[in-house]
């Protein structure tokens, strides 16, 4: 791995972790004594992370941690409600102990922030499917949806209705329940979206 993937990489779970709000400037001198690096991997890692829309470059002023507007809600969950429920589909019946324990872990463990626990989860839930390609995709929509999960929980009250809704849907894969999982799945992001797009547009 290149010095530049390990820079991308820290940056994309600093944004995971919630670690840089919506409207931060990311500031290559200081993200580069932070990590021990020069200023020219940093450079090449914000404009990797600004290909994938998890950064702006404004002229003369460097990158910006994207602001949270209305409409990258509706984009983020109308792809996220595209792409999770095939990848929940096809991992349900091929998950191990394993990865049934890890989703129940990231549900119950301190360890990690609320964002980086709900990426934790949904990431044991589909890593059976097999698709990687996807599941690089995804992991770059929880990057992106990691301010917005952080508002619909803590902002707007969605914290007890999401922690249901992700017991039940544990269960169900527990069951191998293809249906209702994906009926859960398509509930749960659609709720979050929905009161999201209403209390962003207002």
């Amino acid at each position: 791995m290149s010095t530049t993937d390990r820079v991308e990489q820290r940056l994309r779970q600093g944004l995971l972790r919630g670690d840089y709000p919506p409207g931060a400037w990311l500031r290559q001198d200081d993200l580069a004594a932070e990590l021990g690096v020069s200023k020219i991997p940093v450079r090449e890692a914000l404009q990797r992370l600004a290909a994938a829309s998890l950064v702006t470059f404004e002229p003369n002023r460097g990158a910006l941690v994207r602001p949270l507007t209305a409409a990258d809600a509706e984009e983020i969950f109308a792809l996220r409600l595209a792409v999770e429920p095939l990848l929940l589909q096809r991992a349900i019946g091929r998950h191990t102990i394993v990865d049934l324990a890890s989703a129940e872990l990231a549900l119950t463990s301190a360890a990690h922030t609320l964002t980086e626990a709900n990426w934790q989860f949904h990431r044991a839930l589909y890593g059976a499917a097999g698709w990687s390609r996807a599941l690089t995709i995804v992991e770059t929509l929880h990057a992106a949806v990691a301010p917005y999960v952080l508002l619909y929980t803590e902002g707007i009250g969605g914290a007890a209705r999401s922690d249901a809704e992700h017991h039940n849907l544990l269960e169900l894969c527990r069951a191998a329940d293809v249906r209702s999982a994906g009926r859960v799945l398509r509930v749960h992001l659609r709720a979050a979206a929905d009161a999201l797009s209403d209390s962003l547009a207002g």
